[in-house]
């Protein structure tokens, strides 16, 4: 049976609290704007459309089972339309971000679908009749592929930015 405990429902927001307290660290810099080629628009944009419309299928996937199924898929489905959302609104903000706090908030909205589309996995283990222990590995290496990556650039992100704002005069 997957968690059910309503804190489950705000686990995908992890990535919005580690980016806001990336940003306070460098607050000084984050009203700068950044330079056209450090956005990579075009390159976020089809990324981000691919998993947009993978989440669209999975959600409306979900949409159609029967309702003894869909209530017991109610977190993966969650997840999934979290994710979908996630990224349709990155995909609107790539198209006005003017600044690095922006791009941070932008970069959140990516990293919440991700791990939306990565619990969802996760949830759907839980949900099947595997065994306890395949359920806990899968888990772990799926939510640990994720963790690890999440870290990784919040860590060349904040090295960025503390460079940045050590080149600010005092």
């Amino acid at each position: 049976m997957p968690p059910t405990h309503w804190l489950w429902y705000f686990v995908p927001l992890l990535p919005l609290v580690t980016r806001l307290f990336l940003c306070l660290n460098c607050y000084k810099v984050m009203h700068q704007v950044p330079p056209e080629e450090a956005q990579e628009r075009d390159v976020n944009r089809s990324f981000i459309l691919s998993l947009a419309g993978f989440s669209f299928t999975a959600v409306a996937g979900f949409a159609v089972l029967d309702a003894t199924t869909r209530i017991a898929l109610q977190l993966p489905t969650w997840y999934v339309l979290l994710s979908f959302v996630s990224y349709i609104s990155t995909l609107n903000a790539q198209s006005y971000k003017t600044n690095r706090l922006q791009n941070q908030v932008a970069t959140a909205l990516v990293e919440i679908g991700t791990l939306s589309l990565m619990l969802s996995l996760i949830a759907l283990l839980f949900s099947a009749s595997f065994s306890c222990k395949f359920q806990w590995i899968a888990a772990t290496i799926t939510f640990g592929a994720w963790l690890i990556d999440h870290v990784l650039r919040l860590r060349f992100d904040y090295h960025f930015l503390r460079v940045l704002v050590s080149k600010l005069p005092p």
